[in-house]
This record gives C-alpha cells, sequence and structure tokens, in this order.
C-alpha cells in the first residue's frame, strides 16, 4: 500500500472530527408534556427556552401538539437545547387575523399569561447531556379574563 493511500483513512477521520463542526455548542434532546393540574393538556401554542449563565443568550423553540408534546430545536428543528439552566415561557394565543383580535368571537387562551413572560412564568429546567424529559404543568387562566 502507498504511503498516500494509507493516510486517506487518517484524512476522512480528520475530516469528520473537524470539518463537520459548525462552531455551535452542543445540544441534548429535549421534550416533554405540557398539562394543566386536571391532566387535560394544552393543545396548542409554543415552548421557548433561554439559556441562562451565557454571555449570549441561546435560545431553543418548539410547537407544542395537539396531544401537549413538544420537543426543542435550537439551530435546527428538533436538535435539542443547550446544556445548563435555562428559564422558559409558554404562549398559547391566537394568530392575528383569526377572528381571535375580535372579544367574543373565538375562545380565549385557557393559559394563565403569567406563562408568556420568563420574569413572572417561574419555569425553570435544567437541560443535561443525554435525553431530557419534562412534564410541565401550568395554571388555567382566571375565569372571565386571561
Amino acid at each position: 500500500m502507498s504511503p498516500m493511500r494509507s493516510l486517506v483513512p487518517f484524512a476522512w477521520l480528520l475530516v469528520a472530527a473537524l470539518g463537520c463542526s459548525n462552531g455551535n455548542p452542543k445540544t441534548y434532546e429535549v421534550r416533554g408534556v405540557v398539562r394543566f393540574p386536571d391532566g387535560q393538556t394544552l393543545a396548542e401554542g409554543t415552548i421557548e427556552f433561554e439559556a441562562l449563565d451565557r454571555e449570549m443568550p441561546i435560545m431553543a423553540t418548539s410547537e407544542i401538539g395537539e396531544d401537549g408534546t413538544f420537543e426543542m430545536g435550537t439551530f435546527a428543528m428538533d436538535d435539542g437545547a443547550v446544556e445548563g439552566r435555562h428559564r422558559a415561557v409558554i404562549v398559547s394565543n391566537h394568530e392575528i387575523g383569526t377572528g381571535a383580535e375580535r372579544p367574543g368571537r373565538l375562545e380565549q387562551s385557557k393559559l394563565h399569561l403569567r406563562f408568556a413572560d420568563f420574569n413572572t412564568s417561574k419555569l425553570e429546567f435544567d437541560v443535561k447531556p443525554g435525553k431530557n424529559e419534562f412534564n410541565i404543568t401550568v395554571e388555567y387562566a382566571p375565569r372571565g379574563r386571561q
């Protein structure tokens, strides 16, 4: 075998180790379910994680499915979240243009508005290497108001 030919496997390993890196921090699988205290799932909305203890904020987001499930994505859909502490928000509002902006036309969000703000949601999670599963309990909106 020629000396050049014996370097080919090494070159592929080097490309795999260096060339595939995009410079982004490593992410880990994060999924879960959003439920109310009575066990009913939140059937629509978005959940967002913000990594704490970092110089620049790194966000992970996911749509919440009809069954209340979510799977976070940071740099690509469903790629997870970075390791460390995160605070979270959950938003479950109707889209503008659906008629929801006209009171009484569509049902108001069942989710308490406090979950839509990082400062009031009180949701914090620790993402660790490997698979992370979070079962999140949220509160209903007060009756007659969001």
